[in-house]
């Protein structure tokens, strides 16, 4: 799959927040409610921290990814494929390219997912991250870190 990132833009933030809602309005919706003018406006200020990347297949916008890089860490702000797009490798070809950037800053990678989002949860499990801490709402995962290459043993 050749995917293209580009960095979101102002004419892209109505399309932002309609794949935002689209996304994560169920998931919002049971942990706390859904409150249109609130989701708006704290969508529109998450996403001057950091970095916005609108993820393109073929031409069409797919998803984005959001991320910020804190001293200490790189933090997964969201990961939204619209619907009709998911489970197609396209998260997993997002993610795989945070996941570089946090390597590559040699800086862990955090991110928070819905509780109720069992899909996403039990695959971010899956690609390596382990919980650090769960409120019932949401929790927070950590990627492991790798075995470092001195300390993997090799059997032949």
């Amino acid at each position: 799959m050749n995917l293209d990132f580009r960095q979101a833009a102002a004419g892209d933030s109505e399309w932002l927040f309609d794949t935002y809602r689209r996304t994560m309005k169920g998931f919002v919706t049971s942990a706390y409610g859904w409150d249109e003018d609130l989701q708006k406006a704290g969508f529109a200020k998450s996403l001057r921290q950091g970095s916005c990347q609108i993820v393109t297949w073929e031409g069409t916008r797919c998803g984005f990814v959001h991320w910020e890089v804190e001293p200490d860490l790189v933090w997964l702000r969201m990961l939204c494929i619209v619907p009709e797009m998911q489970n197609k490798s396209i998260g997993s070809a997002t993610i795989a390219k945070v996941m570089t950037l946090s390597s590559y800053l040699q800086k862990q990678l955090y991110l928070n997912v819905f509780v109720c989002n069992r899909a996403a949860y039990d695959w971010y499990r899956r690609i390596g991250f382990v919980e650090i801490e769960n409120d019932g709402k949401v929790s927070t995962l950590a990627l492991a870190p790798s075995p470092s290459p001195a300390h993997t043993e090799r059997h032949i």
